[in-house]
C-alpha cells in the first residue's frame, strides 16, 4: 500500500513541474523599435493628388498631421488606419548615398479587400502605392500585419540613379507583425517598420527603406461600429504568447512523463513481484 502511495505522489510531482513549465512559456517575437530621432513637422503635409473612397478620410486633429484612412465593407467599416506616417527610402548609387521620402498624405486613393480572416488596404499617391495585408492566427484570438508592401515608381526625382529597367521598384516587410487581439486596436505613440528588396539585384545599391508612423492607430476586421475598438498599447505586446509553440513543447513534455512514469511503474512491478517470489521461497 504504501509502495502505491509513493507512486501516486511520484506521478503528481513530476505532472506538477511539467504543468508549471508549459504555463509559464513565454516565447519572444517581433517587436518594432521606436526612431532615435524625430522624422516629423509640425505642419500638416500637402495633400496627395488622389480622391478618397469614403468622405470621411479627414485629419484627426487640425494642423497635427495625423490622417485617418478607412475601408468599408456592405457600408460597414472594415479596416481603420490612423497615423502621421513618412515613408524614407534610401540606396547608394554610383555618386553618393540618394535618399528619398514622402508624408503619407490625408487624400491618398483608397482601395481594400475584407474577408473574415484575411484583409488588405493599399493607400496610392504621387508614384507611391503603399499595400497592408491582415491575416488572424489559427485559433482566430488575434490579428496582425502578415504584409506590407511599397511599390515606388522610378520616374520620381530622388530614385533617377537607381540602377533598373523597370518602371517600378518593391520594398516588402513580410514578417509578423503587432499582434492584437481581435476587437481590439493597436496603437502606439510611435512605431518604425522597417522595408527590404526582395529582388537581388539591388542588394550591391543597398535599397531599403523605413516607415515611421506617428500616433499611429490601426484595427481590420471591424464591421461593428465605425471608431475604434479598445486599445492594445505597444507595450502590452511584450506579454503576447505564441499559440502553437507551446502546444508543441507541452505535448513532448507530455509524453516524456508518460514513458517516465510508465517504465517507472513496470519496474516496481517486476520488482515488487520479484521480492514477494523470494519471500514466499
Amino acid at each position: 500500500m504504501a509502495k502505491k502511495v509513493g507512486l501516486v505522489y511520484f506521478t503528481y510531482l513530476v505532472l506538477s513541474i511539467v504543468f508549471l513549465n508549459v504555463s509559464s512559456l513565454t516565447l519572444p517575437y517581433m517587436v518594432t523599435s521606436k526612431p532615435r530621432h524625430t522624422k516629423y513637422s509640425l505642419s500638416t503635409p500637402a495633400p496627395g493628388s488622389g480622391s478618397l473612397v469614403t468622405p470621411d478620410n479627414l485629419p484627426a486633429t487640425a494642423n497635427s498631421g495625423i490622417s485617418l484612412y478607412r475601408v468599408k465593407s456592405n457600408g460597414a467599416t472594415c479596416i481603420l488606419l490612423k497615423t502621421d506616417g513618412l515613408i524614407e527610402i534610401t540606396y547608394k548609387s554610383a555618386i553618393d548615398e540618394e535618399k528619398g521620402d514622402t508624408y503619407m498624405p490625408d487624400y491618398p486613393i483608397i482601395d481594400g479587400n475584407c474577408q473574415e480572416d484575411d484583409a488588405s488596404m493599399r493607400l496610392s499617391w504621387n508614384g507611391y502605392s503603399l499595400y497592408w495585408e491582415f491575416a488572424k492566427t489559427p485559433g482566430g484570438e488575434r490579428w496582425y500585419i502578415s504584409k506590407l508592401e511599397l511599390t515606388v515608381s522610378k520616374d520620381l526625382e530622388p530614385y533617377r540613379h537607381l540602377k533598373t529597367f523597370e518602371k517600378t521598384f518593391k520594398l516588402v516587410h513580410k514578417q509578423m507583425l503587432f499582434p492584437t487581439p481581435v476587437s481590439n486596436s493597436f496603437s502606439c505613440d510611435e512605431s518604425v517598420i522597417d522595408l527590404e528588396s526582395p529582388d537581388e539585384d539591388f542588394l550591391q545599391q543597398d535599397l531599403r527603406g523605413k516607415i515611421f508612423l506617428r500616433a499611429f492607430q490601426l484595427q481590420p476586421f471591424m464591421y461593428k461600429g465605425t471608431n475604434f475598438g479598445p486599445p492594445f498599447a505597444c507595450n502590452a505586446q511584450l506579454g503576447f504568447r505564441d499559440e502553437t509553440a507551446p502546444i508543441a513543447v507541452g505535448s513532448t513534455l507530455a509524453i516524456a512523463v508518460l514513458l517516465t512514469v510508465g517504465g517507472y511503474g513496470v519496474f516496481r512491478y517486476f520488482k515488487v513481484k520479484k521480492v514477494q517470489y523470494n519471500t514466499m521461497e
